[in-house]
């Protein structure tokens, strides 16, 4: 008994349709699991090897910081610090800063001048 089967064109419309779909889902979850955040600052260290940024994110109602480095000519982001709220001054108010040190090696993370948090990279 000899089978014939039918061939399909590759991008027939019930398929397109269903990886439309699918691309739409993909995104509105990505948009409801992901907190809303801004770049607060992003800088290179004096000696040009390293890029470090801060981004602000809102969980619930006070704000987290998270700050990332890479170095110069990588694509990838490295989480340095994580910061789930900061609650010795009023998130309205708070103006925060992310310095380096002139020899590269040490980044200070401050808010309203007083530092939070220092990462030393020689360590």
């Amino acid at each position: 008994m000899k089978r014939s089967y039918k061939k399909r064109p590759m991008l027939d419309s019930k398929r397109l349709g269903l990886g439309i779909f699918t691309l739409f889902i993909v995104y509105i979850a990505f948009k409801i699991l992901t907190p809303p955040s801004s770049e607060m600052a992003r800088i290179d260290s004096p000696d040009g090897t390293k890029t470090v940024r801060l981004r602000k994110f809102y969980y619930i109602s006070q704000p987290s910081y998270k700050i990332y480095y890479r170095e110069t000519g990588k694509w990838a982001w490295l989480n340095l610090l994580y910061l789930p709220s900061y609650t010795n001054v009023p998130h309205e108010t708070a103006s925060e800063v992310i310095e380096w040190s002139p020899d590269s090696e040490r980044i200070d993370f401050k808010i309203n001048g007083s530092s939070v948090w220092t990462y030393d990279f020689a360590e």
